[in-house]
């Protein structure tokens, strides 16, 4: 796990370079989008932290914030409606911390993304929500997952497809962010590295 763990601290080490370029267009559609995928990468440098230190119920839960950022992200990007973006990138203040957003739920998010965004991202996000969703709420809420997990001890297996997982999540981060950008460089950048880690990412057509 400790190799894994090193590797990943470098995929994450050469992305940041390469993600700091902002997006390509100045508006609240790109901006919100960009914004939440870097929460996204927030998260996955949070996650191996946590791994790190050994915190792993934590680190199972922060892999749920982070697909959750990248959904909503790529979801503002390409599904979103206009009045969506105008509602999530309101100004925040006591009415609006209070509000509710009427945003959609993860599934319908993928929903509406689906023949939009890009394939390779729909079907990564569709896959990851359809195989960890019910376990990843457990951690999040306290379920038998979190429960027994933390009472008996975590497989290391488990906490490398847990790292596993947050690569993937963290490449698909990156190639939207290359993406947003609208530099070909990047993209090709993006790529390199991409099959330059293909060790250490989920086994999915990325």
């Amino acid at each position: 796990m400790d190799e894994l763990l090193e590797n990943s601290r470098r995929l994450l080490s050469e992305l940041n370079p390469i993600i700091t370029h902002g997006p390509s267009l100045n508006n609240k559609r790109y901006a919100g989008s960009w914004v939440m995928c870097d929460v996204a990468i927030e998260h996955a440098h949070s996650l191996q932290n946590l791994i790190k230190t050994g915190n792993y119920t934590s680190a199972v839960s922060m892999l749920r914030l982070q697909f959750d950022a990248l959904t909503r992200s790529v979801w503002l990007l390409w599904g979103a409606t206009e009045s969506k973006v105008d509602r999530i990138m309101q100004d925040l203040s006591v009415e609006t911390a209070n509000a509710d957003n009427g945003l959609p739920s993860h599934a319908e998010m993928i929903k509406q993304i689906d023949g939009k965004a890009p394939a390779e991202a729909t079907r990564m996000l569709k896959e990851f929500r359809d195989v960890t969703w019910k376990a990843s709420s457990s951690y999040v809420h306290g379920g038998i997952h979190a429960m027994k997990r933390h009472s008996e001890g975590y497989p290391i297996t488990l906490l490398n497809q847990i790292i596993v997982n947050s690569n993937g999540l963290l490449m698909l981060s990156a190639v939207h962010m290359a993406t947003m950008t609208g530099n070909a460089h990047v993209v090709t950048d993006i790529v390199r590295l991409r099959d330059s880690y293909r060790d250490i990412l989920p086994k999915l057509n990325l």
